[in-house]
Protein backbone atom coordinates (compact mmCIF):
# COMPACT_ATOMS: atom_id res chain seq x y z
CA UNK A 1 0.00 0.00 0.00
CA UNK A 2 1.43 3.82 -0.98
CA UNK A 3 2.21 6.45 1.30
CA UNK A 4 -0.63 8.55 0.94
CA UNK A 5 -2.60 5.12 1.83
CA UNK A 6 -0.99 4.88 5.41
CA UNK A 7 -1.34 8.43 5.81
CA UNK A 8 -5.03 8.15 5.42
CA UNK A 9 -5.43 5.53 7.78
CA UNK A 10 -2.63 7.51 10.79
CA UNK A 11 -5.62 8.86 12.54
CA UNK A 12 -6.92 5.58 13.77
CA UNK A 13 -2.96 4.38 14.26
CA UNK A 14 -2.11 7.44 16.44
CA UNK A 15 -4.87 7.13 18.98
CA UNK A 16 -4.08 3.05 19.86
CA UNK A 17 -0.27 4.68 19.43
CA UNK A 18 -1.30 7.21 22.34
CA UNK A 19 -2.87 4.38 24.62
CA UNK A 20 0.34 2.62 24.42
CA UNK A 21 3.18 5.20 24.53
CA UNK A 22 1.13 6.62 27.80
CA UNK A 23 2.20 3.91 29.58
CA UNK A 24 5.77 4.08 28.86
CA UNK A 25 6.00 7.97 29.59
CA UNK A 26 6.95 7.50 33.50
CA UNK A 27 9.67 4.93 32.33
CA UNK A 28 11.32 6.61 29.47
CA UNK A 29 11.67 9.90 31.76
CA UNK A 30 14.84 8.38 33.12
CA UNK A 31 18.28 8.10 32.33
CA UNK A 32 19.81 5.03 30.54
CA UNK A 33 23.99 5.14 29.84
CA UNK A 34 23.78 8.98 30.35
CA UNK A 35 20.78 9.48 27.42
CA UNK A 36 18.43 12.08 29.22
CA UNK A 37 14.66 11.00 27.73
CA UNK A 38 12.17 13.67 27.61
CA UNK A 39 8.56 13.47 28.29
CA UNK A 40 6.48 11.28 25.55
CA UNK A 41 4.12 14.22 23.81
CA UNK A 42 0.57 13.83 25.07
CA UNK A 43 -0.66 14.37 21.66
CA UNK A 44 1.17 13.07 18.58
CA UNK A 45 -0.40 14.15 15.27
CA UNK A 46 1.66 13.36 12.53
CA UNK A 47 3.81 10.77 11.03
CA UNK A 48 6.71 12.70 12.14
CA UNK A 49 5.32 12.44 15.68
CA UNK A 50 5.65 9.14 15.27
CA UNK A 51 9.13 8.31 13.76
CA UNK A 52 10.22 10.83 16.82
CA UNK A 53 8.97 8.59 19.43
CA UNK A 54 10.59 5.52 17.83
CA UNK A 55 13.87 7.13 17.43
CA UNK A 56 13.44 8.61 21.27
CA UNK A 57 13.44 4.46 22.17
CA UNK A 58 16.09 3.59 19.71
CA UNK A 59 18.47 6.15 20.96
CA UNK A 60 17.76 5.13 24.71
CA UNK A 61 18.58 1.24 24.04
CA UNK A 62 20.97 1.96 21.47
CA UNK A 63 22.68 4.75 21.63
CA UNK A 64 22.17 5.93 18.43
CA UNK A 65 20.94 9.50 18.37
CA UNK A 66 17.88 11.18 16.06
CA UNK A 67 19.18 12.89 12.77
CA UNK A 68 17.57 13.86 9.37
CA UNK A 69 18.79 10.94 7.71
CA UNK A 70 18.07 8.37 10.08
CA UNK A 71 14.58 9.57 10.16
CA UNK A 72 13.74 10.12 6.64
CA UNK A 73 14.84 6.25 6.64
CA UNK A 74 12.33 5.41 9.13
CA UNK A 75 10.04 7.02 7.24
CA UNK A 76 11.04 5.38 4.06
CA UNK A 77 10.11 2.18 6.27
CA UNK A 78 6.73 3.09 7.10
CA UNK A 79 5.51 4.25 3.46
CA UNK A 80 6.51 0.61 2.30
CA UNK A 81 4.07 -0.98 4.90
CA UNK A 82 0.37 -1.74 4.79
CA UNK A 83 -1.91 0.19 7.33
CA UNK A 84 -2.33 -3.13 9.26
CA UNK A 85 1.35 -3.67 9.07
CA UNK A 86 2.51 -0.59 10.53
CA UNK A 87 -0.04 -0.65 13.28
CA UNK A 88 0.96 -3.87 14.65
CA UNK A 89 4.64 -3.15 13.93
CA UNK A 90 4.18 -0.12 16.01
CA UNK A 91 2.11 -0.90 18.83
CA UNK A 92 4.33 -4.20 19.21
CA UNK A 93 7.59 -1.92 19.53
CA UNK A 94 6.36 0.37 21.76
CA UNK A 95 4.54 -2.21 24.33
CA UNK A 96 6.49 -3.38 27.45
CA UNK A 97 6.95 -7.32 26.02
CA UNK A 98 8.79 -5.74 22.50
CA UNK A 99 10.93 -8.62 21.64
CA UNK A 100 15.03 -7.52 21.27
CA UNK A 101 15.29 -9.01 17.72
CA UNK A 102 12.11 -6.49 16.50
CA UNK A 103 14.15 -3.69 17.60
CA UNK A 104 17.50 -4.76 15.87
CA UNK A 105 15.97 -5.56 13.15
CA UNK A 106 14.76 -1.72 12.88
CA UNK A 107 18.31 -0.93 13.64
CA UNK A 108 19.61 -2.65 11.21
CA UNK A 109 17.69 -0.62 8.41
CA UNK A 110 18.95 2.60 10.35
CA UNK A 111 22.57 2.41 10.20
CA UNK A 112 24.77 2.55 7.22
CA UNK A 113 27.21 -0.93 7.01
CA UNK A 114 29.26 0.49 4.05
CA UNK A 115 32.67 -0.65 4.63
CA UNK A 116 36.04 -2.26 2.89
CA UNK A 117 39.34 -3.32 2.64
CA UNK A 118 41.86 -0.88 3.39
CA UNK A 119 39.52 2.19 4.00
CA UNK A 120 41.02 5.26 5.19
CA UNK A 121 44.38 3.54 4.48
CA UNK A 122 46.21 6.70 6.20
CA UNK A 123 45.16 5.28 9.31
CA UNK A 124 46.14 1.80 8.54
CA UNK A 125 49.51 2.83 7.54
CA UNK A 126 50.25 4.50 10.72
CA UNK A 127 48.98 1.10 11.99
CA UNK A 128 51.73 -0.59 9.89
CA UNK A 129 54.59 1.59 10.42
CA UNK A 130 54.61 3.03 13.69
CA UNK A 131 51.95 1.42 16.23
CA UNK A 132 52.21 -2.23 15.57
CA UNK A 133 56.11 -2.40 15.35
CA UNK A 134 56.22 -0.72 19.15
CA UNK A 135 53.65 -2.69 20.31
CA UNK A 136 55.03 -5.97 19.42
CA UNK A 137 58.96 -4.73 20.78
CA UNK A 138 56.98 -3.77 24.04
CA UNK A 139 55.23 -7.51 23.99
CA UNK A 140 58.46 -9.09 23.02
CA UNK A 141 60.55 -7.36 25.98
CA UNK A 142 57.13 -7.56 28.49
CA UNK A 143 57.32 -11.30 27.67
CA UNK A 144 53.35 -11.16 27.21
CA UNK A 145 53.46 -12.70 23.48
CA UNK A 146 50.05 -12.83 22.97
CA UNK A 147 48.45 -9.72 20.50
CA UNK A 148 44.61 -9.01 21.46
CA UNK A 149 43.11 -6.62 19.00
CA UNK A 150 39.51 -5.77 18.84
CA UNK A 151 37.43 -3.76 16.07
CA UNK A 152 34.22 -2.13 17.42
CA UNK A 153 31.66 -1.75 14.96
CA UNK A 154 33.25 -3.80 12.54
CA UNK A 155 30.09 -3.99 10.03
CA UNK A 156 30.70 -6.82 7.66
CA UNK A 157 34.15 -7.72 8.62
CA UNK A 158 36.58 -6.44 6.44
CA UNK A 159 38.22 -4.01 8.58
CA UNK A 160 38.31 -6.96 11.41
CA UNK A 161 40.52 -8.60 8.20
CA UNK A 162 42.08 -6.30 7.28
CA UNK A 163 43.76 -6.07 10.82
CA UNK A 164 44.07 -9.53 11.20
CA UNK A 165 46.26 -9.57 8.03
CA UNK A 166 48.55 -6.14 8.69
CA UNK A 167 49.17 -7.91 12.44
CA UNK A 168 50.42 -11.07 10.65
CA UNK A 169 52.84 -9.13 8.35
CA UNK A 170 53.96 -6.70 11.29
CA UNK A 171 55.04 -10.18 13.36
CA UNK A 172 56.39 -11.70 10.51
CA UNK A 173 58.85 -8.37 9.87
CA UNK A 174 59.76 -8.71 13.60
CA UNK A 175 60.47 -12.34 13.16
CA UNK A 176 57.66 -13.72 15.33
CA UNK A 177 55.36 -15.00 11.95
CA UNK A 178 57.03 -17.20 9.80
CA UNK A 179 55.52 -18.27 5.79
CA UNK A 180 54.20 -21.68 5.37
CA UNK A 181 54.99 -23.08 1.94
CA UNK A 182 51.43 -22.14 0.74
CA UNK A 183 52.29 -18.94 1.38
CA UNK A 184 50.04 -18.41 4.13
CA UNK A 185 51.48 -16.48 7.38
CA UNK A 186 51.18 -18.06 11.27
CA UNK A 187 52.60 -16.89 14.53
CA UNK A 188 55.79 -18.68 15.47
CA UNK A 189 55.79 -20.75 18.89
CA UNK A 190 54.79 -18.85 22.00
CA UNK A 191 53.09 -16.12 19.84
CA UNK A 192 49.32 -16.26 19.59
CA UNK A 193 47.31 -12.86 17.60
CA UNK A 194 43.67 -12.64 18.58
CA UNK A 195 41.18 -10.36 16.89
CA UNK A 196 37.47 -9.48 18.05
CA UNK A 197 34.93 -8.26 15.45
CA UNK A 198 31.65 -7.15 17.07
CA UNK A 199 29.18 -5.32 15.67
CA UNK A 200 25.33 -4.47 16.93
CA UNK A 201 23.97 -6.03 13.48
CA UNK A 202 23.16 -9.64 13.02
CA UNK A 203 22.56 -9.62 9.36
CA UNK A 204 26.13 -7.88 9.36
CA UNK A 205 27.84 -10.79 12.02
CA UNK A 206 26.70 -13.17 10.02
CA UNK A 207 28.60 -12.09 6.33
CA UNK A 208 31.53 -11.48 8.32
CA UNK A 209 31.58 -14.93 9.79
CA UNK A 210 31.65 -16.19 6.20
CA UNK A 211 34.69 -14.61 5.35
CA UNK A 212 32.88 -14.12 2.05
CA UNK A 213 33.12 -10.84 -0.25
CA UNK A 214 32.63 -10.13 -4.04
CA UNK A 215 34.67 -8.01 -6.35
CA UNK A 216 31.93 -6.90 -8.37
CA UNK A 217 31.34 -2.71 -8.62
CA UNK A 218 32.55 -0.76 -5.63
CA UNK A 219 32.27 -3.10 -2.98
CA UNK A 220 35.27 -4.14 -0.44
CA UNK A 221 38.40 -4.33 -2.44
CA UNK A 222 38.22 -0.90 -4.07
CA UNK A 223 40.85 0.34 -2.47
CA UNK A 224 42.43 -2.55 -0.89
CA UNK A 225 46.75 -2.92 -1.29
CA UNK A 226 47.15 -5.44 -4.06
CA UNK A 227 49.87 -7.28 -1.73
CA UNK A 228 46.73 -8.25 0.78
CA UNK A 229 45.32 -11.16 -2.38
CA UNK A 230 47.46 -13.75 -0.92
CA UNK A 231 45.25 -13.74 2.10
CA UNK A 232 42.29 -14.96 -0.25
CA UNK A 233 41.31 -17.89 -1.97
CA UNK A 234 38.58 -17.41 -4.91
CA UNK A 235 35.36 -19.91 -5.17
CA UNK A 236 34.72 -21.13 -8.60
CA UNK A 237 32.14 -23.13 -9.75
CA UNK A 238 29.27 -20.43 -8.63
CA UNK A 239 26.70 -20.36 -11.59
CA UNK A 240 24.69 -17.31 -10.01
CA UNK A 241 27.77 -14.80 -10.37
CA UNK A 242 27.78 -11.52 -12.54
CA UNK A 243 29.94 -11.70 -15.31
CA UNK A 244 33.39 -10.29 -14.57
CA UNK A 245 32.30 -11.27 -10.50
CA UNK A 246 34.60 -13.48 -8.34
CA UNK A 247 33.98 -14.44 -5.09
CA UNK A 248 36.63 -14.53 -2.92
CA UNK A 249 36.78 -16.23 0.66
CA UNK A 250 39.15 -15.49 3.41
CA UNK A 251 42.11 -17.63 3.67
CA UNK A 252 41.99 -20.21 6.67
CA UNK A 253 45.14 -18.72 8.27
CA UNK A 254 43.39 -15.37 8.86
CA UNK A 255 40.05 -16.63 9.57
CA UNK A 256 41.07 -19.33 12.43
CA UNK A 257 42.74 -16.00 14.12
CA UNK A 258 39.35 -13.90 13.65
CA UNK A 259 36.19 -14.46 15.51
CA UNK A 260 33.18 -12.28 15.53
CA UNK A 261 30.73 -11.20 18.18
CA UNK A 262 27.17 -9.32 18.12
CA UNK A 263 27.42 -6.50 20.60
CA UNK A 264 25.73 -3.14 21.34
CA UNK A 265 28.72 -0.53 22.63
CA UNK A 266 26.71 0.98 25.14
CA UNK A 267 26.60 -2.39 27.23
CA UNK A 268 30.34 -4.06 28.68
CA UNK A 269 31.42 -7.05 26.55
CA UNK A 270 31.56 -10.16 28.15
CA UNK A 271 34.46 -10.86 30.25
CA UNK A 272 37.72 -11.61 28.31
CA UNK A 273 41.39 -10.37 28.85
CA UNK A 274 41.76 -6.70 27.84
CA UNK A 275 43.12 -5.83 24.43
CA UNK A 276 46.26 -4.45 23.15
CA UNK A 277 44.82 -2.57 20.03
CA UNK A 278 40.81 -1.13 19.60
CA UNK A 279 39.39 0.26 16.54
CA UNK A 280 36.42 1.68 16.70
CA UNK A 281 36.42 4.24 13.53
CA UNK A 282 33.11 5.59 11.45
CA UNK A 283 30.71 4.80 14.11
CA UNK A 284 30.50 7.32 16.73
CA UNK A 285 28.66 9.34 14.13
CA UNK A 286 25.54 7.57 15.22
CA UNK A 287 25.78 8.24 18.81
CA UNK A 288 24.90 12.03 20.32
CA UNK A 289 24.56 12.06 24.26
CA UNK A 290 25.90 8.78 24.37
CA UNK A 291 29.82 8.90 22.37
CA UNK A 292 31.48 9.63 26.22
CA UNK A 293 29.64 6.38 27.34
CA UNK A 294 31.01 4.58 24.15
CA UNK A 295 34.75 5.91 24.60
CA UNK A 296 34.48 5.05 28.27
CA UNK A 297 33.35 1.19 27.66
CA UNK A 298 35.76 1.25 24.95
CA UNK A 299 39.06 2.60 27.23
CA UNK A 300 37.61 0.29 30.13
CA UNK A 301 38.69 -2.76 27.82
CA UNK A 302 41.90 -1.43 26.82
CA UNK A 303 45.31 -2.54 28.69
CA UNK A 304 47.42 -0.69 29.82
CA UNK A 305 50.11 0.55 27.17
CA UNK A 306 47.46 -0.47 24.25
CA UNK A 307 45.89 2.09 21.78
CA UNK A 308 42.81 3.22 20.66
CA UNK A 309 42.38 4.34 17.80
CA UNK A 310 38.61 6.02 16.71
CA UNK A 311 37.79 7.48 13.27
CA UNK A 312 39.54 10.46 11.91
CA UNK A 313 36.84 12.97 12.60
CA UNK A 314 35.84 11.32 15.94
CA UNK A 315 36.46 13.88 19.26
CA UNK A 316 38.10 11.84 22.23
CA UNK A 317 35.42 13.49 25.11
CA UNK A 318 36.68 10.12 27.63
CA UNK A 319 40.65 11.43 28.62
CA UNK A 320 41.08 9.52 31.63
CA UNK A 321 44.58 7.78 31.36
CA UNK A 322 45.20 8.31 27.89
CA UNK A 323 47.86 10.17 26.26
CA UNK A 324 47.39 11.36 22.42
CA UNK A 325 49.87 10.93 19.72
CA UNK A 326 49.39 12.35 16.50
CA UNK A 327 51.74 12.26 13.03
CA UNK A 328 50.76 14.24 10.12
CA UNK A 329 46.96 14.99 11.54
CA UNK A 330 46.11 11.21 12.82
CA UNK A 331 45.46 10.93 16.36
CA UNK A 332 45.41 7.72 18.27
CA UNK A 333 45.19 7.44 22.36
CA UNK A 334 47.50 5.43 24.26
CA UNK A 335 46.32 3.71 27.89
CA UNK A 336 49.06 5.08 30.81
CA UNK A 337 49.13 3.55 34.21
CA UNK A 338 50.21 6.44 35.66
CA UNK A 339 46.48 7.90 35.53
CA UNK A 340 47.53 11.52 34.69
CA UNK A 341 46.03 12.89 31.51
CA UNK A 342 48.83 13.39 28.98
CA UNK A 343 48.30 15.53 26.07
CA UNK A 344 51.27 15.52 23.06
Amino acid sequence: MTCRVVHSHIDTLLADLKTATETLTESLQSVHGGIPIAPIPKRIDTLKGIVHVLMREVERRYGIAPGSQVERKLGRIFATMTHDDLQNWSLMLLSPAANESEWLSLVECLTVHETYFDRDREQLGILDSEILPRMIERKQRSGDHTLRIWSAGCSSGEETYNLTMIALLSLKNAGFACEREDGSLTPIPGWNLSVLGTDISSQMIRIAKSGTYSTIEMGSFRNMNPALWRFFEEITGQNDVAEGERTMRITPSVSGLTRFLRHNLLEPLPEMPPFDLILCRNVLIYFQYSKKVVQEQLCSKLAFGGTLMLGATDVMTHRKKLQQHQDNGLFWYVKTEAGADRWK
